[in-house]
């Protein structure tokens, strides 16, 4: 009878496949480094200071793919920010220099122009005025952070709870959280290294996510690491987009007057609340 050499063989595949499933099941154990921050208070700080030395940045071959409603469409944008709170942002068809529309805030007031309408929006730059052109969910403060790879301060501050702090041990990065007024939380995930924020996300109070914004590709550009790939997703609206940013400058000594914005002749005006 000729000897069965595939048992054995057999055997040892199916040992390995069980221990590869049962390390891919098995959560990840990451934990904290030696100096760990312990003080919710101690990383804001550290998240902030990794602006220090810079004043403005300029996101250039910016491409926002959009999904929401069933339609799907890109844009290209230019993005400039200017610390603690100026915003610009251009937005074009692909393949042309037409500008579409322009959104500008100087920290105080903000102002959109839409093109095909030929209407001026204008009031303070809240994130729901935002909004009308990028949405974000975020202020105009908290773009200009949060494209510098820093924390949404406002939306964080506006749920009026204190935060807390306890390091993921699955993802290896810090969790800063405050629980919303509606029940739920509102977090985000902070390196370690670096105290970058890769990501943000809010569920409601039955752990369902209704906010969520992640990064991805990190570069460093002169002093500073930038994500080059943000994803915003705001099921509510039921939104899903991405911003894909070609090149990144800071300290480009931005003028003033990028952050003003008057109406152009002719042009709709319309004052909007916050």
């Amino acid at each position: 009878m000729a000897k069965n050499t595939f048992g054995p063989r057999w055997l040892t595949a199916l040992g390995l496949l069980v221990a590869a499933l049962w390390l891919t099941g098995c959560p990840a154990n990451l934990p904290p480094p030696d100096n760990a921050l312990t003080d919710p208070v101690e990383l804001r700080h550290a998240i902030d200071a990794r602006f220090e030395n810079i004043e403005d940045a300029r996101f250039r071959d910016v491409v926002l793919d959009y999904f929401g409603k069933g339609e799907r469409f890109k844009v290209r944008q230019l993005i400039v920010v200017q610390r603690p709170d100026r915003l610009r942002v251009q937005t074009r068809l692909p393949g042309s220099d037409e500008i579409l529309s322009m959104l500008v805030s100087n920290g105080d007031t903000f102002a959109l122009h839409k093109r095909d309408t030929h209407e001026y929006f204008t009031g303070e730059p809240t994130r729901e005025n935002i909004n009308r052109l990028l949405p974000v969910d975020l202020s105009g403060a908290d773009v200009v952070r949060i494209m510098l790879g820093g924390a949404p301060w406002d939306r964080f501050e506006r749920e009026g709870a204190t935060p807390s702090l306890r390091w993921d041990t699955r993802s290896g990065h810090y969790e800063y959280s405050v629980q919303t007024a509606q029940g739920g939380r509102l977090s985000m995930q902070v390196r370690h290294t670096d105290f970058a924020v890769i990501s943000v996300t809010e569920v409601n109070a039955k752990d369902k996510r209704v906010y969520a914004y992640e990064t991805n590709r990190w570069n460093n550009v002169g002093p500073i690491a930038v994500p080059t790939y943000r994803r915003f997703v705001w099921p509510e609206r039921d939104l899903d987009f991405s911003i894909n940013v070609g090149e990144t400058q800071v300290n480009v000594d931005l003028e003033d007057q990028l952050f003003e914005f008057p109406p152009p002749p002719g042009s709709t005006i319309i004052h909007v609340g916050g």
